[in-house]
């Protein structure tokens, strides 16, 4: 698993007119023992729109560190499609997380409720009303019931549990609708050293456009998209 030092938790609260601009975040909670995180504590955020073909439009996101005091790095960058900050409006909370697996989550909160999610969702802030976690009990039963046949079976990857608005799903992976939401799994928690958080999308219908979210999970998990620049 990544030290503490080399994660972060921030929360950005856009502007106006912040998608021309730059947005100052800060951590979502205060650090406790060790204060070292890989972008600091102040990060700074900046979106760029480009274009790899004709019909795919994304914006790369950098987060620079705004102090060098408790960061490790100087930068970390990402892509993910250009609807998902281009549907940003005045006071959303945007969260953005890195993982001590390295994955990255990133969620959209507006007036309380969640618009979008995106990657490792379950370190992410999700509303009052969405939850999305490994159901690690019903795992590790399940698992002792496999190895009573084969001894060294383990469940990899794990199912995602998903919570809407008090209604429940477990799945592997697949794309389902629940409440006002699309929601797409595509794979659960590989446990292991360090392992690979889950990945999943989440797209609050009619406001996050089609297939944003969706696109911006594909992303997050290609290879050499997710750039660290050290100090």
């Amino acid at each position: 698993m990544i030290a503490t030092s080399g994660t972060f938790d921030y929360t950005f609260v856009v502007p106006a007119g912040a998608r021309t601009g730059s947005i100052r975040g800060v951590l979502r909670e205060p650090p406790e023992a060790d204060p070292a995180r890989l972008l600091g504590h102040a990060p700074i955020l900046e979106a760029v729109e480009y274009q790899r073909e004709a019909w795919q439009l994304y914006s790369r996101i950098t987060l620079t560190a705004g102090e060098t005091l408790h960061a490790i790095a100087s930068s970390l960058s990402f892509s993910v499609d250009r609807e998902l900050i281009a549907m940003l409006r005045e006071n959303d909370s945007l969260h953005i997380t890195r993982t001590p697996r390295g994955g990255l989550g990133l969620s959209v909160i507006r007036d309380g409720n969640l618009i979008a999610a995106v990657g490792a969702v379950s370190y992410v802030p999700l509303g009052p009303d969405v939850s999305v976690h490994t159901p690690s009990d019903l795992v590790a039963q399940a698992e002792k019931i496999f190895q009573t046949r084969d001894p060294q079976y383990l469940m990899i990857p794990c199912p995602m549990e998903l919570t809407v608005e008090g209604a429940t799903r477990i799945i592997h992976s697949g794309r389902l609708r629940m409440g006002p939401y699309e929601i797409s799994v595509r794979h659960g928690v590989a446990r292991g050293l360090p392992g690979v958080d889950g990945s999943v999308s989440i797209e609050r219908c009619g406001v996050c456009p089609d297939a944003a979210a969706f696109v911006s999970a594909e992303l997050l998990e290609q290879t050499g998209e997710v750039k660290i620049v050290p100090s």
